[in-house]
């Protein structure tokens, strides 16, 4: 969808990542064949960390800019629409942990278009609205931009013949961020679609092993791995210790104090990254 890449692309605005004081922990790995990656925090800066719109009052102006904006209706001040969205999150989430699923995802799409139809019953919202203002908000809400050293890593990996991977908690908009900025598509950067798993499509997301497993069994077909694997992530409860429980070696990313997520209050994170990076490039330096 090359519109919401360009949309992408217009509405952001550079994030540089902000230091950490932990220092690199850089082990030869040998034998790995593969590398897998989280996205929010990893390979993109997630400014949400930092002083994204995370009051109340801020998202609702946001969200009815953004409507105002897409040509949509004037709105009475009530109700609040940001808090309806995040109702109907809850209840989506609750609906999935009903049927056994500890950790769902939504797909908010269709939250957005029941969102739209409650606010204008008798206004036909097309999809293309509906992923316009889905973008614009997260936007909004939750700005990124490619993290320091993403494009080139991710280019050294692919010419060294290593298959890619990425088990990230994601939406629909989450593979258009590399067309966006890097006018470069997941697949032409070396991600395989059978190694990648993002929880929307699954309605299922992380911390839970769900997702990994699904990584676990596709590498199986192609006779790899956990310990061949190499899983990069910003934090130990959600990246870490669920890839690692399964065999695969951890890379932690320390390179952003945004999005760094040590846990360590968490006694029952036991299992320690592999090897801890404060620059994605370092991975050229422990991947043998």
């Amino acid at each position: 969808m090359p519109r919401l890449s360009s949309f992408i692309r217009e509405r952001s605005s550079p994030l540089d990542p902000q230091p950490t004081s932990l220092q690199p922990h850089l082990p030869k790995l040998d034998g790995i064949r593969c590398v897998a990656f989280d996205i929010y925090g990893t390979l993109v800066v997630s400014g949400s960390g930092d002083i994204g719109l995370t009051d109340a009052t801020q998202k609702e102006t946001a969200l009815r800019a953004i409507l105002a904006d897409l040509d949509f209706p004037p709105l009475p001040a009530n109700p609040a629409l940001t808090a309806r969205f995040l109702e109907l999150i809850r209840a989506s989430h609750q609906a999935s942990k009903r049927e056994g699923i500890p950790y769902p995802e939504v797909e908010v799409r269709e939250l957005w278009s029941t969102l739209l139809q409650e606010l204008h019953p008798d206004r036909h919202t097309t999809p293309d609205e509906v992923e316009a203002i889905a973008v614009a908000y997260e936007l909004a809400t939750n700005p990124v931009w490619p993290m320091p050293g993403a494009a080139e890593i991710l280019t050294t990996l692919r010419d060294r013949g290593l298959p890619l991977g990425i088990v990230s908690n994601a939406q629909f908009y989450t593979p258009l961020l590399f067309e966006a900025f890097f006018d470069t598509t997941l697949a032409q950067f070396g991600f395989r679609p059978d190694l990648s798993f993002f929880s929307y499509q699954h309605r299922r997301g992380k911390p839970g092993t769900w997702l990994y497993e699904q990584l676990r069994d596709a590498l199986a077909t192609l006779h790899l791995t956990p310990h061949q694997t190499l899983f990069v992530g910003n934090d130990a409860l959600k990246d870490i210790h669920p890839a690692a429980s399964l065999g695969f070696r951890t890379a932690l990313f320390a390179g952003d104090l945004r999005s760094l997520r040590l846990h360590s209050d968490n006694k029952d994170l036991l299992l320690p990254p592999t090897a801890t990076i404060t620059h994605l490039h370092q991975l050229a330096q422990i991947v043998a």
